[in-house]
């Protein structure tokens, strides 16, 4: 066991978050008072890459093996938690768990094999989490996106207000499963013209003065292998700016090899490499429609939304 807290009135929390591609766990030590619970220390982050998103039947339930894949994560994220002594630990689902037709059964086997109680939130809700996880660390207005596997949220705002917010279903799974099946990209431009079609609702944000900002798995990978990471550094990615013409590079060098092969690029994880293409064309079409040449990472986003709430 370790003992991460020094302050007694202090406690450790963890929050997961379960996606459409990825399962996530956030460790902190955090001041909880009746409003809020201010983050004092981060202590440990992990992903896992579970594609509970390719685990969906027909008529939308989800199938026992891709259940299965995320219990058992969040079983090794439970004993990661009792590890660091936390108090408590909250966890929400996001746009594949929302969308399930037997999403109910899900969040009970979890419960009931784990003991951790997750919240199936909207996307709206999600979209609100991820901005208050990372709008604290700017001064200007920002229009945030945050590219998950089922959904996209975007939300222009700044510290005291929100002007526009909006999940969107557009992903980096949902496109790969609707027009890039079996590693085929002969669809891209019917992909990238229903992209600027579900999105175009941002269109009008253009007319204001802001900074982008992207968050999450696509935003950062691109990132890693722009810098040809071996081993992912956190530091450097937070703040990071890309350009227009970095994703534009990497986005031909995805699609310049096959599957196997695009997980050897470096930078990439391996379980990435199928729904990176999609996910970066989506961050292309956000950029192209606010007329945007530049964004900048952030490693804050709902995760850090949630552990500042004393109710999920």
């Amino acid at each position: 066991m370790k003992n991460i807290s020094e302050n007694k009135k202090n406690i450790i929390r963890g929050v997961i978050d379960i996606g459409t591609n990825s399962c996530r766990l956030f460790l902190a030590e955090v001041e909880k008072n009746e409003n809020e619970a201010i983050i004092k220390k981060k202590l440990y982050k992990e992903t896992q890459i579970t594609k509970l998103g390719k685990f969906i039947n027909p008529d939308s339930t989800i199938q026992e093996e891709g259940m299965n894949i995320v219990t058992n994560v969040i079983k090794k994220y439970a004993e990661k938690a009792r590890e660091y002594n936390a108090n408590e630990i909250i966890g929400f689902a996001t746009s594949a768990t929302r969308e399930a037709a037997n999403k109910d059964i899900f969040l009970k086997k979890i419960y009931d094999e784990t003991k951790v109680n997750i919240k199936c939130i909207s996307g709206e809700e999600e979209a609100h989490l991820t901005f208050s996880g990372a709008v604290t660390e700017f001064k200007n207005p920002v229009v945030l996106f945050d590219i998950g596997g089922g959904s996209t949220e975007i939300i222009f705002g700044d510290k005291n207000e929100i002007k526009f917010i909006k999940s969107f279903k557009a992903g980096a799974v949902r496109e790969t499963e609707t027009f890039f099946k079996n590693d085929s990209y002969e669809n891209i431009n019917k992909c990238i013209e229903s992209l600027k079609e579900r999105l175009s609702e941002i269109e009008p944000l253009k007319k204001y003065s802001f900074d982008l900002v992207g968050v999450a798995g696509t935003a950062t990978t691109n990132v890693s292998v722009k810098e040809k990471m071996l081993k992912y550094d956190s530091e450097k990615v937070h703040g990071y700016v890309l350009t227009k013409e970095d994703v534009e590079k990497n986005l031909k060098k995805y699609l310049s090899v096959n599957l196997e092969e695009r997980k050897k690029i470096t930078g990439l994880q391996p379980q990435r490499a199928d729904s990176v293409i999609s996910g970066t064309i989506i961050i292309l079409v956000i950029m192209e429609l606010l007329n945007k040449d530049t964004f900048i990472v952030s490693e804050c986003d709902n995760l850090e939304g949630a552990m500042s709430k004393t109710n999920l």
